[in-house]
């Protein structure tokens, strides 16, 4: 991750900030309490995807840098 740009590195961090607190609104209900199970499991699977195109992006890039 050292050769990421600090974009990609600002976006896997939202990312992962994104998954943590949806996992703490679907236990606690502190953010909203109107999310139900279902919508959280899709906002943490639209997180992954996002983290995942970002680091595919991203090794792309590195490769062709290479």
């Amino acid at each position: 991750m050292k050769n990421y740009r600090v974009l990609s590195k600002v976006s896997l961090a939202i990312c992962l900030c994104g998954i943590i607190l949806s996992i703490i609104n679907s236990f606690t209900g502190i953010i909203n309490s109107s999310i139900q199970i279902s919508g959280t499991v899709i906002v943490i699977s639209i997180f992954l995807v996002a983290g995942a195109a970002t680091m595919l992006l991203e090794n792309e890039r590195i490769k062709k840098k290479k």
